[in-house]
């Protein structure tokens, strides 16, 4: 037996179960038994208390409220017996999304683990901007392409959203497309999105769309100084680093965008917050007859970029 699941028996009541011993623990009291490891390791309190009521709401598929709502309730065994490990891998810095297995996005929740990049919230102001473009256009049925699709968060969300679009995600890792297919399965997709392995638009280099988006790796090698920890330790590194200072595949797309897109077609790229002026030069360059639109975040960061060829 591991030592966090020693402390974690010796710390509460035991409930003899034939030859097994289950421990017996309110909702409460395993949090606050989560939020004292965390916190006596060292974590900030406001982080160690998302992340636990991260894993809580999600292992239990339930708000927030309803969470608060419920915490004198006793927790199901199946989690007790999970508990300790889960917080025994907090405490080594892996993402809370990776513990649970899953992440939220554009209010589904996404199989993850280490094989992809764990989606972020910034990646929903990409997937709002191609949806309110579209939907201003009137076109209900878009032909998308996803470039290094990872989880399939960004295809998946669309396809979603978008009941008649059909389209494809591209990965280069097969590890990757895993996952992807796992999340393509759960929402019931594969008659409209298919997933392809493929080094950029390689596998996709004689097809048209009608919209490319895309979150590539765009952190540049030397770049993990301004990076949070868990994220070097733990994200996979095909999904974050590319060389040229994070420009490489942009250049790359760059150079394939119009024989990719259908005519006055579209691209959206999520970008580094530094990297606004010199990709805008990259598509311009490229492609001086497009129409390229810088987009910044909440935060007022540069954040995206939107390529539109003339028709």
């Amino acid at each position: 037996m591991t030592q966090e699941k020693t402390d974690w028996q010796q710390s509460h009541r035991l409930n003899q179960a034939g030859s097994e011993k289950t421990v017996q623990i309110s909702l409460l009291e395993a949090r606050k038994w989560a939020l004292k490891e965390l916190t006596a390791a060292g974590l900030d309190a406001d982080e160690a208390s998302d992340n636990v009521d991260f894993l809580l709401t999600g292992a239990l598929k339930v708000n927030y409220g309803m969470l608060r709502a419920n915490l004198t309730r006793q927790m199901h065994p199946w989690l007790a017996k999970r508990w300790p490990t889960w917080i025994a891998q907090l405490l080594k810095g892996v993402p809370a999304q990776y513990v649970l297995g899953q992440a939220p996005f554009y209010g589904r929740e996404f199989v993850v683990d280490d094989r992809v990049l764990i989606p972020r919230p910034e990646t929903e102001l990409l997937v709002d901007w191609v949806l309110s473009d579209l939907k201003a256009k009137g076109e209900q049925a878009p032909t998308i392409l996803d470039v290094g699709t990872g989880s399939g968060a960004i295809i998946l969300t669309l396809a979603q959203e978008l009941p008649d679009a059909r389209g494809i995600g591209l990965d280069i890792s097969l590890d990757a497309l895993a996952v992807a297919k796992k999340n393509r399965h759960q929402f019931e997709l594969a008659n409209r999105v298919g997933l392809m392995q493929s080094d950029l638009f390689t596998a996709v280099a004689d097809q048209r769309f009608d919209v490319i988006v895309s979150n590539p790796p765009y952190i540049r090698p030397d770049g993990q100084e301004e990076m949070d920890k868990s994220v070097v330790a733990f994200e996979p590194d095909l999904a974050l680093y590319a060389p040229n200072g994070g420009k490489a595949l942009y250049e790359r797309m760059a150079h394939g965008l119009e024989k990719q897109l259908t005519p006055g077609g579209v691209a959206y790229f999520e970008i580094g917050y530094d990297q606004g002026e010199a990709l805008t030069k990259v598509f311009q360059d490229q492609l001086p007859t497009a129409t390229v639109t810088l987009k910044q975040d909440l935060a007022g960061l540069d954040r995206m970029i939107r390529v539109q060829l003339k028709k």
